[in-house]
C-alpha cells in the first residue's frame, strides 16, 4: 500500500486521473511479463479512505443544522424576554429620563444599546471559547477514530457570525425599544 499526497494546487480529480493512468500503464507492463498478472501484481488507485464515523456523518442529514437553529432561536427568545422584562421593570426610570428631556428615539436607542452590549459580550467571550473548545473536541474525536486532526477555524465565518449577531440583537430589541419609547410619563411619575 502506498499513500500519495498531491502537490499544492493540483485538483484532486486531475491528480487521481494521472495516478490512474500511471497505474494502468504499470498493470499493462505486469500483464506482459509471464506470470506477472498474479494477484499481488495489480495496482489499484483508490480515493481518500475515511473512517466509518466520518462517512456515516452524512446520514445525519439536517439534524446538526436543526440543532444549531434551535439553539439560536432559544438565544434570540432569551434576549427578547430579557429586554422586555428590563423595559417593564425600568418603566419609572424611563419615564424619569423622558421628563429630563430624552426623546422617543433616545429611549429606543438606550434599549438597542443594551441589546448590543449583550451581543458584544457574547461575541467576545463566545467566539474564542467556542473555537478553542471546538478545536479541542475535534482533536479528541479525530484521535479516537485514528484520523489526522487538521481542524480549521474559518475567520470569515466568525466575522459573519459576529456581524449577524449584532444585527439580530438590534432587530430583536426593536419591539422592547418601541415599548420603552412610548412609556407614559405622567402616569409613571404620579406615584412618586
Amino acid at each position: 500500500m502506498v499513500f500519495v499526497r498531491l502537490r499544492a494546487g493540483v485538483a484532486p480529480g486531475v491528480g487521481r486521473a494521472n495516478l490512474q493512468r500511471i497505474a494502468d500503464a504499470a498493470n499493462h507492463d505486469f500483464a506482459a511479463v509471464p506470470g506477472g498478472a498474479g494477484i499481488g501484481n495489480t495496482i489499484v488507485v483508490q480515493g481518500v479512505q475515511r473512517p466509518a464515523e466520518i462517512v456515516n456523518y452524512k446520514t445525519m442529514g439536517a439534524i446538526p443544522v436543526l440543532l444549531v437553529a434551535g439553539l439560536a432561536l432559544g438565544a434570540v427568545a432569551a434576549l427578547a424576554l430579557t429586554l422586555a422584562a428590563t423595559v417593564r421593570r425600568r418603566r419609572r426610570d424611563l419615564a424619569l429620563l423622558r421628563t429630563l428631556g430624552f426623546t422617543q428615539r433616545q429611549l429606543a436607542a438606550a434599549v438597542a444599546w443594551q441589546a448590543s452590549v449583550a451581543a458584544v459580550v457574547g461575541i467576545v467571550v463566545g467566539l474564542p471559547v467556542g473555537a478553542i473548545i471546538g478545536r479541542w473536541l475535534w482533536d479528541l474525536f479525530a484521535r479516537q477514530i485514528y484520523a489526522v486532526p487538521e481542524p480549521t477555524v474559518p475567520v470569515l465565518s466568525l466575522v459573519l457570525i459576529a456581524a449577524g449577531t449584532l444585527v439580530l440583537a438590534n432587530v430583536v430589541a426593536a419591539i422592547p425599544a418601541r415599548a420603552a419609547s412610548h412609556t407614559p410619563t405622567a402616569l409613571m411619575l404620579r406615584a412618586e
